[in-house]
């Protein structure tokens, strides 16, 4: 069976949707992202993007084996290429080998948003890496 990849395009009628999106690494179940080395420089480079424009983010989060964030995308039809862009810089930079493509959900309302949010802050409380939200080292919040 194939694989079908799904159309990451924002719709015409849609300007700077946010959306809450997965990005997860290869192979999954091991401790990629949340240490010293890797950990900080992704957050480095997405605090970068941040500040460079290339997206604008609510809050980013590091789990052992993926990441969450809510993030909008200043340019129509770039959200596929910023993601991608991103990515590859984590990769030259660090060790982690990520997994094709990435999950994402555009979010259309403000009790969405804020599920999701809150979904992101409490993920590593729920998965037992942390024992309140507020002490999770490997996040950003602008």
């Amino acid at each position: 069976m194939m694989r079908t990849w799904l159309n990451h395009d924002t719709p015409w009628e849609i300007e700077y949707p946010e959306f809450f999106i997965t990005i997860c690494c290869r192979p999954r179940g091991l401790n990629r992202l949340c240490h010293t080395n890797a950990g900080s420089a992704i957050l480095r480079i997405a605090k970068e993007f941040h500040q460079k424009r290339k997206w604008s983010l609510s809050i980013f989060l590091l789990m052992p084996d993926h990441l969450h964030a809510i993030v909008q995308i200043p340019e129509r039809k770039g959200f596929s290429a910023v993601i991608g862009q991103f990515k590859q810089r984590v990769a030259c930079k660090t060790s982690v080998k990520w997994q094709r493509g990435f999950f994402e959900h555009r979010i259309r309302h403000s009790g969405s948003w804020a599920e999701k949010f809150a979904y992101i802050q409490e993920n590593p409380v729920s998965a037992g890496l942390s024992p309140k939200a507020e002490s999770w080292p490997w996040k950003w919040e602008p």
